[in-house]
């Protein structure tokens, strides 16, 4: 994946977003090993460095702290860091894309589908849809690039194994879209273990660079954290790796203008921990860090058995709705009530 790096020669937004004006620190004295290594550890231009934290890039093997110093030092006087009008605000919310579920109704609650520039966290009870709803945003972005002259791609983040290429081979041929189109945009990688899943994040970051991506997914995203940390005494070390996972992802996201689709599980709520929100009995894994990070959070349970519910929780765009839904061949299709 690495090798990808040396051979970008992409710009994007005036040169803010390129490989290409890290060269600017060969000017200050730095080489060429010093830029590769800042393009191992995932930054990937001034920007990203000057909004990355110092003790985050301390862990950069090769680069002393006087090194790093420099580096953050010279990027935060090139980039700017400071105020700024809402009007230039505005104009960064008018390049937000929406990836539709191909369901009219939860694109209407959603203000147009899953918004790029954001995280947007999918929780419910195992078999409420979260892996069905990943796999149909995979055809959907090809749905919703039709109308564009560009290709939407995709990142999909396995850590559970319910990735099911027969599944969107059912979902594309539904709305007749040719399946190798959808699996030439789609790429994939199975993460094995916590420290696996933070470095493709590396790979991700890269991929952003040269392709036009437009939706992360990664289910689950909690999993490989609750396996690998348990108890009480190693509460403290999960929740801080977790959270520096989302605000990298949170950082890939807003500097590329990508959506984030994150699904979690639900655990038995203890008499601490109660949240009323779901029901009394369960609660989303993760705690404050999960609710705090999230752009948007989403909750899928079933209904009866034929229907769903689709229901927003809380957002800082949205307003908290919910619609039924029913998974059929077409993926979530809207839910008609004959009763």
């Amino acid at each position: 994946m690495i090798h990808l790096l040396k051979s970008c020669r992409y710009l994007f937004m005036n040169n803010i977003n390129s490989i290409k004006n890290l060269s600017i620190l060969k000017k200050y004295g730095f080489s060429d090993d010093d830029i590769q290594k800042l393009l191992n550890f995932g930054i990937f231009n001034l920007r990203l460095l000057a909004k990355s934290p110092k003790k985050d890039l301390n862990g950069i093997k090769g680069l002393s702290l006087n090194k790093i110093e420099k580096m953050l030092s010279i990027a935060k006087k090139i980039v700017f860091t400071g105020f700024t009008t809402v009007k230039h605000i505005v104009r960064y919310h008018n390049t937000i894309n929406y990836i539709s579920t191909l369901n009219k109704n939860i694109d209407s609650i959603l203000g147009g589908g899953v918004p790029t520039g954001s995280l947007t966290e999918i929780y419910g009870e195992s078999k409420s849809g979260k892996t069905q709803f990943c796999h149909v945003l995979c055809v959907s972005a090809q749905v919703t690039s039709m109308g564009t002259r560009k290709i939407f791609k995709i990142i999909y983040i396995d850590t559970e194994g319910n990735f099911s290429p027969r599944r969107i081979i059912q979902i594309a041929e539904s709305y007749n879209i040719h399946i190798d189109t959808v699996f030439e945009n789609i790429f994939y990688a199975k993460a094995y273990n916590t420290e696996h899943q933070n470095r493709l994040l590396v790979s991700c970051a890269t991929l952003a660079v040269y392709s036009n991506i437009k939706v992360i997914i990664v289910d689950s995203c909690t999993i490989l954290y609750r396996t690998e940390f348990s108890g009480r005494g190693e509460l403290y070390a999960r929740q801080n790796l977790l959270g520096k996972f989302l605000r990298n992802l949170y950082r890939i996201a807003n500097e590329f203008n990508i959506g984030v689709v994150l699904t979690n599980q639900v655990v038995a709520a203890n008499l601490e921990g109660l949240n009323n929100i779901i029901s009394l009995n369960s609660k989303a894994i993760g705690g404050n860090i999960m609710a705090h990070i999230t752009n948007t959070r989403i909750l899928l349970k079933k209904s009866s058995a034929n229907s769903r519910v689709f229901k927003i929780i809380s957002s800082s765009t949205l307003a908290e709705k919910e619609t039924k839904f029913i998974i059929n061949d077409r993926g979530f299709d809207v839910f008609q009530d004959f009763s």
